[in-house]
């Protein structure tokens, strides 16, 4: 409950009770394909009196509702208008002084993860940093090997602005007994919760699959027809991991014959889908080897993001989202983004117009690659088409990368100022104290490109102070 699982709340309940989804369909007069959508993690509901009205239906004992924030923790407040600075900012609840947790959702793909917390008043500010001094029970916390955080509370304004970062000391100087200084730019908004909440899932189900997964890529075949060692039984993360690193394999082993600067096709709807360009290590390798080879170059990358997700999604995977496309842009990649429903199912790709076409796809495809290598003239003449079309389509059309970037942030609801000035403050520092990897298949090298191009694209002037005033 505390976490928004109703999905979850609905698998107990049937346990309990032994009704079938049908039977739970009939209780709330819903379709047995939503319950079943909603257990499965592709249907949330984030909307306190809609959660109330599924509760009351099903007769969840009113005491447990109690558990039930009473608002959502991870949208903005609704009395704030959608993409505001001020959402960014003060969107979120307030963790409670002393231990606790903070609870990060299910995502399609990612499972809940539940990080120890400790929120304790800063005792100061120094610059651009609050500190928290040292006591034995932050000395103690700093010494967990699992993934914690610290969080530095400040009131401004009569508001309580909440600052995090991770409990382990980084750098060789660093140790426990040490005062915490907390950047400002790790203020708790929709941007550093996005990053905690890809880097936490992400990283939970890759070390949890540690010695399998070591297995899977050991053996991998980037080849049509190979299968993706889903029989091992590996969370939906690794097996994403494999299928993007099978298609990044597959692509870059035909690179040769792609020429300078081909054209790409991509499947990702979501920031959880998209987040893997920004912390998957192999993907931004990837990006690398395939970036325009030209200074100036024709390269390109269509996105297909119909308002339906882009309603779906919560701001801090919109955000998520918005640094992907940005990454692209920052290895020369123009970026297209089309709202056309109609172009969802088509296979990702990469193009050289009028040669060959490499068909390379992972992202909904039911656990398997699609790989391929054509070039029939048919074909090559239907994925021009896609490309050509959206291409003159794009919802986020504009010569200049930075225009563009405006352009897409605009179309996912986002602030374009705010992501300017965040993405500048954050990459003054770094996001190493914030959420370093504790997986060496993760990495946040396409993060730090990312917010380095929206910050240098978006033209913010940097303030001297980046934090509250006193």
């Amino acid at each position: 409950m505390a976490a928004w699982e109703l999905g979850t709340v609905v698998k107990l309940f049937r346990k309990h009770t032994g009704l079938s989804q049908a039977g739970v369909a009939r209780m709330v007069s819903i379709d047995q394909a939503e319950v079943s959508r909603l257990e499965r993690g592709l249907k949330q509901i984030r909307d306190r009196r809609q959660f109330v009205q599924w509760t009351d239906a099903l007769g969840v004992p009113e005491e447990l509702l109690g558990l039930l924030p009473t608002a959502d923790p991870h949208t903005p407040d609704a009395t704030s208008p959608p993409g505001s600075a001020d959402t960014g900012a003060r969107g979120y609840v307030a963790l409670p002084e002393g231990p606790g947790q903070l609870l990060l959702p299910a995502g399609r793909s990612v499972s809940t993860t539940a990080l120890p917390v400790l929120t304790l008043p800063a005792a100061s500010f120094i610059g651009d940093s609050l500190r928290l001094d040292s006591r034995p029970e932050l000395d103690a916390w700093r010494t967990m090997p699992m993934r914690a955080l610290v969080v530095a509370n400040r009131t401004v304004d009569g508001a309580v602005r909440q600052f995090v970062t991770d409990a382990r000391p980084s750098g060789v100087r660093g140790t426990a007994s040490d005062p915490v200084d907390i950047p400002a730019a790790y203020e708790l908004d929709d941007l550093t919760y996005g990053i905690l909440w890809a880097m936490s899932g992400f990283e939970a189900a890759l070390l949890g699959d540690d010695q399998a997964l070591h297995t899977s890529l050991a053996s991998l075949t980037a080849s049509p027809g190979s299968p993706l060692a889903s029989d091992h039984g590996l969370t939906e993360v690794s097996t994403m991991l494999i299928g993007s690193e099978t298609a990044a394999r597959y692509i870059l082993g035909h690179r040769d014959h792609l020429g300078d600067a081909p054209v790409f096709w991509t499947r990702e709807q979501r920031g959880e889908e998209a987040a893997t360009w920004l912390f998957f290590r192999h993907k931004y390798r990837y990006l690398e080897r395939m970036a325009p080879r030209r200074p100036g170059g024709t390269s390109g990358r269509g996105f297909c993001v119909p308002e339906t997700a882009v309603a779906s999604s919560p701001a801090y995977e919109r955000v998520l989202l918005f640094l992907a496309i940005a990454l692209m842009e920052s290895f020369g990649i123009r970026t297209w983004v089309t709202d056309d429903g109609g172009f969802a199912h088509t296979d990702g790709f990469a193009l050289a117009h009028g040669r060959r076409a490499v068909i390379a796809s992972w992202v909904r495809t039911e656990g398997a690659s699609h790989l391929a290598v054509t070039a029939r003239p048919g074909a090559l003449r239907t994925f021009a088409d896609v490309t050509g079309h959206v291409s003159h389509h794009s919802a986020t059309a504009a010569e200049q990368a930075g225009q563009r970037l405006a352009a897409t942030a605009e179309y996912l609801g986002l602030d374009a100022s705010w992501l300017g000035r965040r993405c500048a403050q954050l990459s003054a520092v770094g996001p190493e104290r914030l959420a370093r990897p504790r997986s060496r298949l993760l990495g946040l090298e396409g993060l730090e490109a990312a917010c380095r191009f929206v910050a240098e694209q978006l033209v913010i002037i940097p303030r001297t102070r980046t934090a509250p005033t006193r």
